[in-house]
């Protein structure tokens, strides 16, 4: 388990501190300014995996100020994103598109049957294949920088109550090497979804054979499952490994020389007292307490979220550190000799702070989903009515969609969808009102502060 490197980071990784860095090293994947259009079904409706990522984001790069758009749609296909491209991506006049489809691409209700219809399979493959190639295409073409994602898996391996539609994975699996052509096709960004969540699923269903990354109804990812996608994305794009390095040497100048990301200030060794103010230009990156169980499947602290922590020549003996007067946590010299990776202890002011960010980009999204709930009504039933600013009038039109919907399986589910649209109409003004200010907030609440730091040798 990933746990054991707790305390004091692996010796691989502190080798690699060694060799010295440049800023070259942090480069962020959206330069400030970016606008990054994330496209998709309901997995990307959700908008939990690229919250998470925005918090990655916004704490590693806090002046690179970025937005992330939710262009998924609950129930879409390839087909769906080519008709919404111009009303619900383009619109946003995006730098960046992030594009995973297919669950309901394969017609999963085409699987877990014994009269098996392979034409009828393979025609929805084929579709997806042409379907996506034309999103590609035009997303390559108006906005430039795209990155294809190798959908999330169909959970057909867990012992669950929900039937098992067996194959609808394998059929995803043949969209995910379609993401891959494509990529080559068009020289895309590639993220791999499906190898990681197997894995894992693997890993863990051999021990609980009710076990699933995803959830219960083999479709939509837990939180757990979507903070595993984000960690796969920063791991497929080469995100930065470091927050900071401070590796404090005997002096300020070499404690100047040999930390990264960060500046050291006023340094003092008196008294078994050592003292350094310092101002680290990036946050440590917070995790959900719903995702934390992630962390024992991936090195996510180790790969992506190292505040380093060095002092060399202490002398023998146990030392209390605080930051700001908070005692953090009780290292040895030796501990501290080989290096400490802080952004493991939430006590520090610093993840404290990032706790916040997790808060704004959490409202964020909270706020998004109501938009997103109005666009799914108007994409996928509302298609049919031209004039629809009439509320009237569209109520009654959808009272007729939703009675030519209740011998379907999901007609609770639209009741819901088309009340809430009636209900939330009218407000959608001021709810776009409130995101550029919600957005502008993650970065008031990012912006590193100086903290000063004592490490004090106990008695």
């Amino acid at each position: 388990m990933y746990m054991r490197y707790k305390i004091i980071l692996t010796l691989g990784l502190i080798i690699q501190t060694l060799n010295g860095f440049t800023q070259e090293a942090n480069k962020p994947l959206f330069p400030n300014g970016s606008k990054v259009c994330f496209v998709g079904n309901s997995i990307t409706n959700n908008g939990e995996y690229y919250n998470d990522l925005w918090m990655y984001y916004a704490t590693r790069f806090p002046n690179e100020k970025i937005h992330f758009f939710n262009c998924g749609i609950s129930g879409d296909v390839a087909g769906g994103i080519l008709k919404r491209m111009d009303k619900d991506i383009l619109i946003h006049e995006p730098t960046h598109a992030v594009m995973m489809i297919g669950m309901n691409d394969v017609k999963r209700d085409l699987y877990g049957k014994k009269d098996v219809n392979e034409e009828l399979k393979q025609k929805a493959l084929t579709d997806y294949n042409n379907n996506t190639d034309a999103a590609v295409s035009i997303l390559k073409k108006r906005v430039g920088n795209v990155i294809l994602l190798k959908p999330s898996v169909y959970d057909q391996t867990a012992v669950l109550e929900t039937p098992n539609l067996y194959g609808v994975n394998d059929a995803l699996q043949r969209c995910a090497e379609q993401m891959h052509s494509l990529s080559e096709k068009y020289q895309t960004g590639l993220v791999d979804f499906q190898t990681v969540l197997l894995r894992i699923n693997k890993e863990e269903q051999a021990k609980d054979p009710a076990f699933t990354i995803i959830g219960k109804d083999r479709v939509h990812p837990l939180s757990v499952g979507h903070f595993v996608m984000a960690y796969q994305f920063l791991k497929d794009t080469k995100a930065p490994q470091y927050v900071s390095k401070l590796v404090i040497g005997n002096d300020l100048a070499a404690s100047q020389k040999a930390s990264f990301n960060a500046e050291i200030k006023k340094q003092s060794n008196k008294n078994k007292v050592l003292t350094f103010e310092c101002l680290e230009k990036s946050l440590p990156c917070p995790v959900k307490e719903s995702a934390k169980k992630a962390l024992k499947w991936l090195p996510f602290n180790d790969e992506f979220n190292i505040s380093l922590l060095q002092v060399k020549s202490l002398e023998r003996g146990d030392y209390n550190l605080f930051i700001d007067d908070v005692l953090i946590a009780s290292f040895t010299d030796e501990a501290f000799s080989t290096g400490i990776n802080l952004s493991l202890y939430q006590n520090t002011p610093q993840y404290q702070q990032s706790i916040k960010v997790m808060d704004a980009c959490v409202k964020y999204r909270d706020t998004e989903s109501a938009i997103r709930n109005l666009r799914f009504v108007e994409f996928n039933q509302l298609s049919g009515l031209k004039d629809q600013s009439d509320l009237t009038l569209v109520e009654q039109y959808l009272n007729k969609r939703l009675e030519s919907l209740k011998d379907g399986g999901h007609y609770e589910y639209y009741q819901k969808q088309f009340k809430n649209y009636i209900l939330k109409k009218n407000e959608e003004g001021e709810v776009l009102k409130k995101l550029p200010v919600l957005a502008a907030a993650i970065y008031e609440v990012n912006q590193p502060k100086p903290h000063v730091f004592k490490i004090e040798k106990k008695p």
